[in-house]
């Protein structure tokens, strides 16, 4: 009888040592299911994430380069401009006195050559925006600032000599 015990105690044992064992297996195994689940959630996150960087740069680089598009056009209609004043000029040039024509001839090469400097400066400026708008960066944000900056200073400069020029003219 006591062996029957004994046996039934040590089945008895063993069946609950079974069923801890298929109950943590169980749990392991719903565990696993959850940190799988952990890790696609994780997965289609950092896909949102990067979608979102990509969708925020796109943007960035759409404003940058319609800003840079305003520029240019601005700056193409100031140049365009200053050229039908310089063909005035050169009108006027040819109804000048005599004293008076070596020196505008001298202005107006001065002018002409500034003028053509600055499309030319506008048009390698426009070539380089456009290959490296692909990596466009701060840095690459910067450099164009500094060059509008420059640009619109260098045309307000020639601008108001220009304007001198005709003020001359008149007196």
């Amino acid at each position: 009888m006591q062996l029957m015990k004994k046996l039934n105690l040590n089945t008895l044992t063993c069946i609950l040592g079974l069923v801890s064992l298929l109950l943590i297996g169980a749990c392991n195994e719903a565990s696993k299911n959850d940190m799988k689940d952990a890790n696609e959630d994780m997965k289609e996150a950092n896909t949102h994430l990067k979608d979102a960087a990509v969708d925020m740069n796109d943007t960035a680089k759409a404003r940058t380069r319609a800003n840079w598009e305003d520029f240019k056009k601005e700056s193409e209609n100031q140049i365009a401009l200053m050229e039908n004043q310089l063909q005035d000029l050169n009108i006027k040039i040819g109804k000048a006195k005599q004293e008076e024509k070596a020196r505008l001839q001298s202005s107006y090469d001065k002018t002409s050559a500034k003028l053509k400097e600055m499309k030319e400066s506008l048009n390698q400026r426009n070539i380089e925006f456009e290959k490296n708008m692909d990596q466009m960066d701060e840095s690459m944000k910067e450099k164009n600032e500094s060059f509008k900056r420059e640009f619109k200073h260098d045309m307000n400069e020639l601008g108001e000599s220009f304007s001198n020029l005709f003020k001359d003219n008149v007196k």
